[in-house]
């Protein structure tokens, strides 16, 4: 039950705020009868809640998650350096951390542009680019066997060493959002963590970003090395 539990909350993905139950039980390959039931038990518990259009993840599971140690930890190592590099760029900044049980990129904190009385929060393009460059970047450093690319992308499994060379992905949406990241990473070479800044083409220069976020992701690095306890177990 466990197990289907966390199937059915592993099927909410980036940019999907809520999923209709036939999805959610086409997604975990189980009939509609079960995921029925053990959505009902999620919702009491608060780990889901029943939204306007569908099932969305619920405050509890939030509220879990923000006391994750791994996470607090590198928050408190990387938001210094994101400041500034949100400084130097002028950039929306972006902290992610991998997804201990795939490549995928969870967002962290953020340091954001600012703009007339208030913070401005970039479009959904940027954060799209975001997210997209930092999981290109965990699939890329993840480990000794670099987890390929999806087909979906466009890009080949030789991507990964590409990448891997570089220390940086960058990613342009379709209205030309730009998205740059770079790995946070441990004495073995994997990724754990990544940094990523974000613009609209043309007002993001793009070769002083890479020059600056591979340094502060460098920065952040040392820190994470003289501390262990921040790498999973896998």
């Amino acid at each position: 039950m466990l197990a289907r539990g966390l199937s059915v909350l592993r099927c909410f993905r980036p940019g999907e705020p809520e999923l209709q139950l036939s999805e959610i039980a086409r997604r975990a390959d189980m009939p509609k009868a079960t995921a029925h039931r053990i959505i009902s038990e999620l919702v009491d518990e608060g780990m889901l809640e029943r939204g306007e259009r569908g099932l969305r993840l619920g405050v509890a599971l939030f509220a879990l998650g923000a006391r994750v140690p791994r996470q607090l930890k590198l928050r408190s190592l990387a938001f210094p350096y994101a400041e500034q590099l949100h400084h130097v760029t002028r950039a929306n900044v972006f902290i992610f951390i991998s997804d201990a049980s795939g490549p995928d990129a969870a967002l962290v904190d953020a340091v954001r542009r600012v703009h007339g009385g208030g913070a401005e929060l970039g479009t959904e393009d940027e954060a799209w680019a975001s997210v997209q460059a930092a999981t290109r970047i965990f699939r890329a450093f993840a480990g000794d066997q670099p987890a390929p690319f999806p087909a979906s992308w466009g890009e080949s499994e030789g991507d990964a060493g590409r990448v891997r060379h570089q220390g940086f992905v960058a990613v342009r949406s379709a209205t030309g959002a730009v998205g740059i990241a770079a790995p946070v990473l441990t004495a073995s070479n994997t990724a754990v963590g990544a940094l990523a800044v974000t613009g609209p083409q043309g007002r993001l220069q793009a070769v002083g970003a890479v020059s600056h976020l591979r340094a502060a992701c460098a920065a952040v690095s040392r820190a994470l090395q003289r501390t262990p306890d921040m790498a999973p177990a896998r």
